[in-house]
């Protein structure tokens, strides 16, 4: 099983959404992924509710509460018993022992940032945080920033000078858009699932639309931490 922690100490960061989109193209795949929610608002818990009231959840995946270090433990043993093929884990707001569990139990760490100050001085922040918890414990896990809620059109000056700032420091490749497909996605379930439902309806083709530039981008980022975990997509 592998293993990836998405973290940031700035809560609102977008560290659930890309999980959503993530643990959406794993499942499209056909693969079993395990969910380790270790927010204390449980979004993970509340975004399977919403996919199975609206048939947009899988089977194939499995959503674990972690509130403290001993649920965490136990849901990741659960998870590696179970032939899980991806352990997706979304930590919880600010530093904390959880959090450290969480990112030194893992094989890739991303963070995510919007271009705007706060979202960067807290990516930056959690960064130096998480290489320095790496380097106490002589461990070598490639972390990445995630940058994302790019807008759609042309970039501002500020927003330019910004991105260009982030990118001196390890990246993942893909750029997630604000989109209102991953806006919603905690309200509606995996972004496949709703595609399959809108597609053959004439009156939301436009939508689905939508949905699959979502897909895409999903689509690309998962291929990005999959060769970041030596994998790809084609090899699975």
């Amino acid at each position: 099983m592998k293993s990836i922690t998405f973290a940031s100490f700035k809560g609102g960061a977008g560290k659930t959404t890309a999980v959503m989109a993530v643990a959406s193209v794993l499942s499209q795949m056909g693969k079993r992924v395990a969910l380790i929610d270790a927010d204390e608002n449980f979004p993970l818990l509340e975004w399977r509710e919403n996919a199975m009231k609206a048939d947009t959840w899988s089977d194939g995946i499995t959503v674990h509460e972690a509130d403290d270090l001993r649920s965490f433990e136990k849901a990741f043993e659960e998870a590696s018993q179970a032939g899980i093929s991806y352990a997706l884990i979304d930590t919880r707001g600010g530093g904390s022992e959880l959090n450290n569990a969480c990112l030194i139990n893992t094989d890739l760490v991303i963070i995510p940032s919007a271009l705007t100050t706060l979202d960067m001085t807290q990516a930056l922040t959690t960064f130096e945080h998480v290489i320095e918890l790496h380097q106490s414990m002589a461990m070598d896990i490639t972390t990445a920033l995630l940058i994302q809620r790019v807008p759609v059109r042309k970039l501002t000056v500020s927003q330019r000078h910004d991105l260009n700032a982030l990118s001196e420091l390890p990246c993942c490749e893909t750029r997630l858009h604000n989109r209102d497909a991953f806006a919603a996605l905690g309200k509606r379930g995996l972004l496949h699932r709703i595609h399959a439902q809108l597609k053959n309806d004439p009156v939301k083709r436009i939508s689905a639309g939508h949905i699959a530039a979502a897909m895409d981008e999903a689509r690309a980022l998962t291929n990005d931490l999959l060769e970041a975990l030596d994998e790809s997509v084609e090899k699975n």
